[in-house]
């Protein structure tokens, strides 16, 4: 797969702060993406996933 084949995600915290972007292969699967978001958490900060 080439690099032009990945996706860009952002994903926005509540508190207006981003983690990412990053890229992701499509085939990325959401339980993926929870754990890569989850290691990027900050430490201390309330969980709220909203996937729309």
């Amino acid at each position: 797969m080439s690099g032009g084949d990945l996706i860009d995600l952002k994903f926005r915290l509540f508190d207006g702060t981003d983690i990412g972007p990053n890229k992701y292969n499509p085939t990325t699967t959401v339980g993926a993406l929870k754990e890569s978001i989850l290691t990027r958490w900050p430490v201390g900060e309330s969980l709220t996933l909203l996937f729309l």
